[in-house]
């Protein structure tokens, strides 16, 4: 934990302190509050809560709300930074969750599934601490269109794949998706000056295919899914032609400094060569010298003389 008592920007977590006005903070931000009238007046776990921001959303509407994660650090941050009366943090492993069985209405479970070596023990976790008739929410990145590389993430999923994981426990699945595009706007100085729900029409002016959607979202029951949700848009993130372009000459001026410094470290290379084959060049033919002969054979005859070699 840092001094000033933030998590560190370790790239795991969203932190408001860190993320708000970004993109991340607007993925993030969107699944929660999408999912508070699905939690409305029940018992919500939400695992792998993290900074706590989203379990504090969630407690605006849920009747009580417990935030589980596995760091000490993030348990702590949470309640002294995104503390409810209703709301409870502890310490536990998605694998062994710190709750009893059949108390929980509704597991909320965003990017977390992908985390876990043991995914199979995670479902059965869920499975296990929800009541007979409670609800699964769980969002998980799309493999086919997630960037590759993410050094956090075990394991990520397919639909299909997905759909098959939780029908092992669920036997009625509502799809969800969430997708991200860069969202061009014309309005007022006030709607673009202040954050929260802007009345605006929207317009989708680039379709997207299914393998195109970036995060799924399931709704996961025993029972008949009645639950929707209504869909919400949140801009993420201030594009801006100037911010791109000082980037890229940024990056332009790196490249071009790393090549100069590439090509002085070939030059000194081959100067180094050079100055080797100089000396070894010098060496045979100190090697192959008369006065290097008649100096070894003085010394053959000083050793006869002397008995020495």
């Amino acid at each position: 934990m840092q001094p000033d008592g933030l998590l560190d920007d370790d790239g795991e977590r969203m932190i408001p302190a860190f993320h708000q006005g970004g993109l991340i903070y607007a993925e993030h931000y969107t699944r929660y509050l999408v999912a508070q009238e699905l939690v409305r007046g029940k018992r919500v776990l939400d695992i792998a809560s993290g900074s706590g921001y989203g379990s504090q959303l969630l407690a605006a509407t849920a009747a009580s709300v417990i935030g589980v994660d596995r760091e000490e650090r993030a348990v702590a941050y949470a309640s002294a930074t995104y503390g409810a009366d209703n709301l409870e943090y502890r310490q536990g492993d998605a694998t062994q969750i710190p709750v009893e069985d059949g108390s929980i209405d509704v597991v909320i479970t965003f990017e977390t599934i992908e985390h876990i070596e043991d995914y199979r023990a995670f479902m059965r976790e869920i499975d296990r601490v929800l009541a007979p008739d409670g609800l699964a929410v769980i969002s998980t990145p799309n493999d086919l269109e997630f960037a590759e590389g993410n050094h956090f993430h075990l394991h990520e999923f397919v639909l299909d794949e997905l759909l098959e994981l939780v029908g092992e426990h669920f036997a009625h699945v509502e799809q969800y998706f969430q997708a991200t595009w860069k969202a061009v706007a014309v309005s007022t100085e006030e709607d673009f000056r202040r954050e929260g729900a802007l009345d605006l029409p929207l317009v989708n002016l680039a379709p997207l295919e299914p393998e195109q959607f970036l995060y799924f979202f399931l709704l996961c029951s025993r029972r008949p899914v009645t639950e929707r949700i209504d869909p919400v848009v949140a801009l993420g993130g201030h594009y801006s032609d100037r911010a791109i372009l000082g980037r890229e000459q940024e990056h332009v001026t790196t490249i071009q400094r790393l090549e100069a410094e590439v090509q002085r470290l070939d030059a000194d290379l081959a100067r180094s060569r050079a100055d080797l084959e100089e000396r070894e060049n010098e060496l045979a033919l100190l090697r192959s010298s008369r006065a290097l002969r008649v100096a070894r054979g003085v010394r053959s005859a000083v050793g006869r003389v002397t008995g020495r070699r």
